[in-house]
């Protein structure tokens, strides 16, 4: 059996099913603990349900056992005497790692963001995470909004974009080593005239996390005469905006993996996809890019 960890927010968990579905097409025993990579992180839940998804669950003493993690006394000394027994494995590397499909009897931690590691469920998975699998959700708590429908209208009728803009906890101290002066000025700037360049009558749809920083930021010294529209959803509801993003023409990604799935849920034939040609500080991330990606520079 193969346990595969949940955590993070909608993107990540996207990555981490989408490693389950690629497994389990190869016949593996497979299941998901969405309960242990949310313990610490009260901000974030187990997401998928929004559209309609469900996986095989590990049980509690499924997943004990495959940590050794048992509280019992006599597990309590024998790992105090021969040490733990734990088939547990945290991605080491953000580069693809094949050795795990030849792995079993392992639990996974990890994010796994790499279209290499779901290659053969591709397709399946762009159908599961639909609009039409939203609309279609039993819950009608899950579906789109009536002003994100208005949105769709206006997104599917013109040459968009979606310009994805990531702050918040980007913005924390412990998380600037890693994600600081990625998506810069610049970056932003060069991405934007290089869609207008081929694309003179494209409108820029705002996704962001701080919108009250981000639109003035961007129509007072990016946009240029191009309008840009701010969109703004239900908080709480980030499928909606996940799903908006994809019905975009084009689209302008963070370094996030929120954007990187709303790109590849984009079925426009003839998209541009930019993206930041660095991902994280200090990791090499080079199999995050897929070849419909176009990498725009940071820095001049």
């Amino acid at each position: 059996m193969i346990i595969i960890q949940m955590m993070g927010g909608l993107g990540n968990q996207m990555f981490q099913y989408a490693l389950y579905s690629q497994l389990k097409s190869m016949g593996k025993e497979v299941k998901m603990d969405d309960r242990a990579g949310f313990v610490a992180d009260k901000q974030r839940d187990p997401e998928l349900g929004v559209f309609g998804i469900d996986y095989i669950r590990a049980t509690e003493d499924e997943i004990i056992k495959m940590r050794d993690a048992s509280l019992k006394f006599t597990a309590r000394v024998r790992r105090k005497l021969f040490g733990r027994k734990n088939h547990s494995y945290f991605e080491e590397s953000r580069v693809f790692q094949s050795k795990i499909f030849g792995w079993d009897n392992i639990y996974l931690e990890g994010y796994w963001q790499s279209e290499k590691y779901f290659k053969d469920v591709g397709e399946q998975l762009r159908k599961e995470f639909s609009l039409e699998r939203l609309k279609n959700n039993p819950d009608p708590n899950y579906r789109l909004s009536p002003k994100s429908e208005s949105y769709l209208w206006k997104i599917e009728q013109t040459q968009s974009v979606s310009v994805h803009v990531r702050r918040g906890d980007y913005l924390l101290p412990q998380n600037q080593e890693l994600f600081g002066n990625i998506c810069t000025d610049y970056y932003y700037e060069q991405a934007m005239q290089a869609i207008t360049k081929k694309y003179p009558n494209c409108i820029f749809y705002i996704f962001t996390n701080d919108l009250e920083w981000s639109y003035p930021w961007l129509k007072r010294r990016i946009a240029g005469k191009n309008k840009i529209i701010p969109v703004e959803v239900p908080r709480g509801r980030d499928h909606e905006a996940l799903v908006l993003m994809s019905r975009c023409k084009h689209n302008i990604l963070a370094n996030s993996s929120f954007s990187w799935w709303a790109s590849y849920l984009n079925d426009n034939p003839g998209k541009m996809v930019l993206a930041p040609e660095k991902w994280l500080n200090g990791w090499d991330c080079s199999d995050i890019y897929r070849p419909d990606m176009t990498k725009i520079k940071c820095e001049s």
